[in-house]
């Protein structure tokens, strides 16, 4: 087996999904396009890029979001789960996260439709046939 036998398992964001340096998050602050909601700030740069022709992704969660640490990684991990669902059908592109306080009163599906509806209006999410 493959590892997916449990569905959604095998299905995780890697190292080389993640935006890790402070160029890089600089890079889409600058030149990305901004698309809020509620919940949160969304900024995209679609396109391939040679370099790495795939999905880049990152949160920016700071302390001004909330002074309780478990609350800023609650954020966090409602975001990133959204996104890991949704990672087979995001185009290659660059995309930074920012929640707002609204995102800790949310269930996670209900974050996970404002984010697919969000991407799909940034152009980055491949429509599914349905």
């Amino acid at each position: 087996m493959d590892g997916e036998s449990g569905g959604l398992s095998g299905l995780r964001l890697r190292k080389e999904n993640k935006l890790k340096t402070k160029s890089d998050f600089d890079f889409v602050r600058e030149n990305g396009r901004r698309y809020t909601d509620p919940f949160y700030t969304l900024l995209a740069v679609s396109g391939s890029f040679p370099e790495a022709p795939y999905l880049r992704f990152g949160v920016i969660c700071s302390r001004r979001f909330h002074k309780n640490a478990v609350v800023r990684n609650r954020a966090r991990r409602l975001v990133s789960e959204s996104v890991r669902l949704l990672q087979r059908r995001i185009k290659p592109c660059r995309i930074i996260v920012i929640p707002r306080r609204a995102i800790c009163r949310a269930a996670m599906p209900e974050v996970r439709a404002r984010i697919e509806r969000t991407l799909t209006t940034a152009g980055c999410l491949e429509v599914s046939p349905k």
